[in-house]
C-alpha cells in the first residue's frame, strides 16, 4: 500500500479523478469500520476502485480512505481523505480487507516509536550532533530487530536480562 501525497501530484490527482462520485455508486466496492477508544470515535470509510499501470507502475486497486473522528456524544470534529494505491487486486484485496491493512500499518509503527521511546529512552538522548544520532538509531532498531527475530516479544524483558552477562547469550538462544 502507497498513500499518495504531495510528492505524487498526477498519480494523486488520477486517483482522485477514479474515485469521486456519489457515495451510491460505491456501494459495490465500500467498507466503513468503527472504532471507539481514547474517548473519542473513528470511522474509516474506504472505496476502492480498479486501476493499472497508468496510475503508477504495478497498481491494481486505488482507494480513497475517509477518516471522521468525533466525541463520544456522537459530534463528528475532523475529516480527513487520503488517496492511494496498492499492487494487490480486488479478488485478494476486498476494501474490507485494504481498511484493515491500512490501520494495521499503524500498529506496526506504534510498536516500534514504543520501544525506541520507552524502553530505550531515545527522546532523553543527549546526542545531538554529527552522524551520532542515526547511528544509534541503528543500532537500537538491530537491537531490536535481533531480539525480535530471536522470538523475544518483551524487548524491555530481553534488555533485562542482559543485564546478566553469563546468561547475555541466552537472550538470543544461543
Amino acid at each position: 500500500m502507497l498513500i499518495l501525497k504531495g510528492n505524487q501530484p498526477l498519480a494523486r490527482a488520477a486517483a482522485q479523478v477514479l474515485l469521486t462520485g456519489p457515495d451510491v455508486d460505491w456501494s459495490a466496492t465500500t467498507a466503513i469500520d468503527d472504532d471507539h477508544g481514547h474517548d473519542r470515535i473513528e470511522r474509516r470509510t474506504i472505496r476502492t476502485a480498479e486501476a493499472d499501470d497508468a496510475l503508477f507502475p504495478g497498481t491494481r486497486q486505488a482507494f480513497r480512505l475517509r477518516r471522521d473522528v468525533g466525541d463520544l456524544d456522537g459530534v463528528w470534529i475532523s475529516k480527513e481523505i487520503v488517496y492511494g494505491i496498492t499492487s494487490m487486486p480486488a479478488t485478494l484485496a476486498p476494501p474490507d480487507h485494504l481498511n484493515h491493512y491500512e490501520r494495521a500499518h499503524w500498529g506496526v509503527e506504534n510498536r516500534l516509536h514504543w520501544v525506541c521511546g520507552v524502553t530505550f529512552r531515545e527522546d532523553h538522548s543527549q546526542a545531538r550532533t554529527g552522524t551520532a544520532p542515526k547511528a544509534l538509531a541503528g543500532f537500537r532498531n538491530l537491537a531490536i530487530s535481533t531480539a525480535r527475530m530471536a522470538g523475544r516479544a518483551n524487548i524491555a524483558h530481553a534488555r533485562r536480562d542482559l543485564l546478566n552477562h553469563d546468561d547475555a547469550f541466552a537472550v538470543y538462544a544461543i
